[in-house]
Order: C-alpha cells, then sequence, then structure tokens
C-alpha cells in the first residue's frame, strides 16, 4: 500500500493547519487546529480568542486554556465532525483527498503528536503513533468513495 507520511507540500491540505473556513458554536475560525483548540473550552469568551488567529498560534494559546470537563471523552468527534466540515465546505479539497486514493495517510510530524500523529524525532520514533488524525481523514475518503456522500 502506498503511504503519504507527512502533510507538507502537496499534501499540505491534509493538515489541520490548512486556511480554510470552519464553523463551530456560531464562531467562524480559519482553520480546523483553531476551531479545535477552541473545542477545548467550556466558555464562549475563551473559544471568542480562537476566532482569526492562524492555527500554529491557536496550538499554543490551546496548551493554557483551562480544558472543557469532558473533553478527553468528546474531541475524537470533535476533531472528526472539524475535518468533515472542512473537506464538505470546499469541494476542490474533497477532490485532492479522493485523489489519494487508498494511501495510507500518515500525520507524520516532529512535535511529539504520537495520539492525532506519528512522531518520527529521536526521541519518539521507536514509539509506534495513533494517527488519528489519518485514521479520520482515511474514514471520511472511504465513505466519500464508497457512498457517494459525505
Amino acid at each position: 500500500m502506498t503511504e503519504i507520511r507527512g502533510f507538507r507540500e502537496q499534501y499540505q491540505f491534509l493538515s489541520n493547519f490548512y486556511p480554510c473556513m470552519i464553523v463551530f458554536k456560531d464562531l467562524v475560525f480559519d482553520s480546523v487546529e483553531a476551531a479545535f483548540q477552541a473545542a477545548k473550552c467550556q466558555d464562549f469568551g475563551d473559544r471568542r480568542m480562537f476566532e482569526r488567529i492562524a492555527g500554529a498560534e491557536a496550538k499554543k494559546l490551546g496548551r493554557r486554556v483551562k480544558l472543557r470537563f469532558d473533553w478527553e471523552s468528546i474531541k475524537i468527534l470533535i476533531m472528526a465532525k472539524l475535518v468533515r466540515q472542512k473537506f464538505e465546505n470546499d469541494p476542490a479539497l474533497l477532490e485532492k483527498l479522493l485523489a489519494t486514493g487508498d494511501a495510507m495517510l500518515v500525520e507524520e510530524n516532529t512535535w511529539h503528536d504520537n495520539f492525532y500523529g506519528d512522531c518520527i524525532c529521536p526521541r519518539c520514533r521507536d514509539i509506534p503513533g495513533l494517527n488519528k488524525l489519518g485514521h479520520i481523514l482515511m474514514d471520511l475518503r472511504k465513505r466519500r468513495q464508497t457512498e457517494g456522500c459525505l
């Protein structure tokens, strides 16, 4: 099976940092990452801090927020919902996702994320990543390929 490892260059569109419009809880965000980080917050005012900021800035800010009480139980569902919205809102991005065929999508990184991705840094390279983001993308792609709709 072909693998796409790392969401860079021509595969940057697979990244949660890729610019796109995402609506979550009546707020508009500039990337899946910004919306995801905002989703960690219980308070509407706290979520507003993530509007109109880039994904990298949102990720840094998200490390300092008070997590909503149920975050661990809903974070994967939220991620899947936001990723799905990204591709539903942009037919060109959906076509690019479908063009990856049956390739294994691996969110390879060097920032120690072995939950949503697979970190390849010297410290983590022997720890297999769960690649949850890659699986969300592949599940979405497969649903679209087999059902003809998202």
